[in-house]
């Protein structure tokens, strides 16, 4: 791996932004879903961009929910 950032930079306060090889992954927590259960939304976008050509696939669903039970 050649590169991991991390970023907190939404107005909220409540995203993190990690980009890595292959994907960019985002987390938002502090959301609540409509029964207000407290939630955590995690989205992995994997990278069919890359410079060099190179394509990734993903290996499940984009978006991701946790939820407290």
């Amino acid at each position: 791996m050649n590169q991991m950032s991390f970023h907190k930079s939404n107005r909220s306060g409540n995203l993190l932004h990690i980009e890595t090889e292959g994907c960019i992954v985002n987390i938002r927590v502090g959301l609540s879903n409509m029964e207000g259960q407290e939630v955590t939304v995690i989205e992995i976008l994997p990278d069919d961009h890359s410079v060099n050509g190179e394509k990734w696939k993903l290996d499940g669903t984009i978006r991701n929910r946790v939820i407290r039970q």
